[in-house]
């Protein structure tokens, strides 16, 4: 009895390995709770205490509400004004664009339905800097593409298409964010039970009639949820105001808030904090509204316990026209990176004609093999996103199986710690980051590519806990209660068990966050330098100093690396059901 006590021991000792033999427990929710909290509170806190702390003679300070006072007489509601509506512009033109290819694809015979599935998987790997730099060499007063041929086509002297306008702007985001609200609107639309439009049309109504009556009343929630939240990402835009609004004399509060650090001899960080806390707030309320939203739409439901076959509309003769329109999509991707890649070529870029055939040359590629600048992007890029993705990943899939298969109450601590960054715009998330650690000096992280990590990790915690939330509920607990029973510790269940069942979700965080950390350019800008610039503020920089062949030939670069992850991202979603 002695002797099989033992072999027991060995056994389970040998099935351990080297992975210790504990349980999480209580304090291990707490110890959770207290990680979470160091790496989410801090930004916060600095983020405050800054924003209301007025300078005085000598290096001192004092408390007081100087700071906001400043920003709200400096700008006035004209700043906030101009900025609110460019967000519900934004965000009614993608709504538009978005729900309206949505429905022909989920609910007609449309052709080309695959094509625009894959161009607004594949939009969200371009980034942002490289795609509004696109629209203005095509867009652009002077040599735009466009505005060149309406030019040309109908002897217009003036600027046929004002790009650096309030309109100009609203158009570039719409259309930016356009595949995001299409594949928002995509699911609820596919999902949606056709009975009461087949009993509409059996009525007599014409299918427009029935899309209006009847798809979308019934869609109205998630029309408004996607209205919500992209009112939210267009508020906190970055990349669209700074390129697009400062040439214009448009600004907005986040390019207010980049001007208070950039701008003057010395940087004013109070002013920016308190631009930053006032930008968190605009964005907190329509967030807890989208909430609220989400969590009420059940009662719009259509899908039931009877079975249905979801059927097309046949639009007949409308359908190639239909389908042309919905090429939008795919087209608003593909345009700005063709004439990037013409413009790659060029020695001299100048508006496109046929006598540049001639001038067609490598050399801007090869030129960046020589560029330090270009070599150093490379390599913190993908340190920061690759570093950042692994953290995000694994301690995320720790965080929400602990908050999944726990029962104490104050689990569900480490989700909303993990949330809270979601009330952060990326140019908030970088002051927040930046004077924390002025604060925070004994860390000696700041101009190195860590702190771009650590912001990183703020930024895309909740998205981590949101896949692999995903992934854990969807694993019976059968299964870790009989690895314990066996003797395995919980470091063991999570290497054998949890994380092969996992992986999917896990290289889908992983994915996910290495594509936008290495493209990121509204948190890295405050944060970056000469030792520590990613691959984005390089491409900023040479749009800066007019270097645009080069800077054509490294976002083509960029653009096919990351498009690539992109698609093997499109894929596992596909597989896995994971929406970005």
């Amino acid at each position: 009895m002695t002797q099989q006590a033992l072999g027991a021991g060995e056994r389970s000792h040998h099935q351990r390995g080297w992975f210790p033999h504990v349980d999480f427990g209580v304090p291990g929710v707490w110890i959770l709770i207290l990680v979470a909290a160091s790496i989410v509170v801090p930004p916060f806190f600095f983020l405050l205490k800054s924003s209301f702390s007025v300078p005085l003679p000598g290096f001192r300070t004092e408390l007081g509400l100087t700071n906001y006072v400043r920003v709200i007489n400096l700008s006035g509601w004209g700043l906030w004004s101009i900025t609110i509506f460019f967000a519900l512009g934004s965000s009614v033109v993608a709504i538009f664009l978005g729900f309206s290819v949505a429905w022909f694809v989920a609910r007609t015979n449309v052709p080309f339905r695959q094509a625009v599935y894959v161009g607004a998987f594949l939009s969200l790997a371009a980034p942002l800097i490289v795609k509004g730099i696109g629209w203005i060499l095509l867009l652009g007063p002077n040599n735009g593409l466009i505005n060149v041929w309406l030019r040309s086509a109908f002897g217009i002297t003036g600027v046929p298409i004002e790009l650096f306008s309030l309109g100009g702007m609203i158009f570039i985001e719409g259309m930016l964010w356009t595949p995001i609200a299409f594949l928002l609107a995509l699911p609820p639309l596919t999902a949606m039970d056709p009975a009461l439009e087949e009993a509409a049309a059996m009525s007599g109504a014409k299918w427009w009639q029935t899309m209006l009556r009847v798809t979308l009343p019934l869609a109205r929630p998630s029309i408004l949820a996607v209205m919500l939240l992209s009112f939210i990402r267009t508020l906190e835009s970055f990349e669209v105001p700074l390129l697009i609004g400062i040439p214009g004399g448009i600004t907005t509060v986040t390019t207010a808030l980049y001007r208070s650090i950039h701008s003057g001899f010395l940087p004013r960080y109070g002013d920016a904090s308190a631009y930053a806390v006032l930008l968190m707030g605009a964005v907190a309320l329509p967030l807890y509204w989208y909430y609220r939203l989400t969590k009420e739409s059940g009662r719009y439901a259509t899908v039931t316990g009877k079975g249905f076959r979801p059927s097309r509309i046949d639009l007949g003769w409308g359908r190639w026209p239909a389908g042309i329109y919905i090429l939008l999509i795919p087209v608003s991707l593909a345009a700005p990176l063709i004439i990037m890649l013409w413009a790659s070529f060029l020695p001299i870029y100048t508006s496109p004609s046929p006598d540049d055939f001639a001038k067609l040359t490598l050399k801007n590629y090869t030129a960046l093999w020589y560029r330090e600048d270009t070599h150093a992007g490379l390599y913190n890029s993908l340190a920061v996103g690759i570093i950042s993705a692994t953290v995000v990943s694994l301690l995320t899939l720790v965080m929400s199986w602990v908050v999944v298969r726990r029962k104490e109450r104050a689990r569900w601590t480490i989700d909303v710690l993990c949330s809270l960054p979601l009330i952060f715009p990326g140019i908030v998330l970088g002051i927040a980051i930046l004077v924390q650690f002025l604060n925070m000096r004994f860390i000696p992280i700041y101009g190195t590519i860590w702190i771009l990590i650590f912001a990183f990790l703020v930024r895309f915690l909740p998205y981590g806990m949101r896949f692999n939330y995903s992934g854990i509920v969807s694993i019976s607990k059968e299964l870790e209660e009989s690895a314990r029973m066996s003797g395995a510790g919980t470091w063991r269940i999570l290497r054998s068990i949890v994380l092969p069942l996992t992986m999917p979700a896990v290289v889908a965080t992983w994915i996910y966050v290495f594509m936008y950390a290495i493209r990121d350019l509204s948190a890295a800008v405050l944060l970056s330098g000469p030792k520590n610039a990613i691959i984005s503020i390089v491409i900023l920089d040479l749009w800066n100093n007019g270097e645009v062949p080069q800077l054509a030939a490294m976002s083509i670069l960029i653009a096919g690396g990351v498009t690539i992850l992109g698609f093997v991202f499109m894929k596992l979603s596909m597989r896995h059901g994971f929406k970005a």
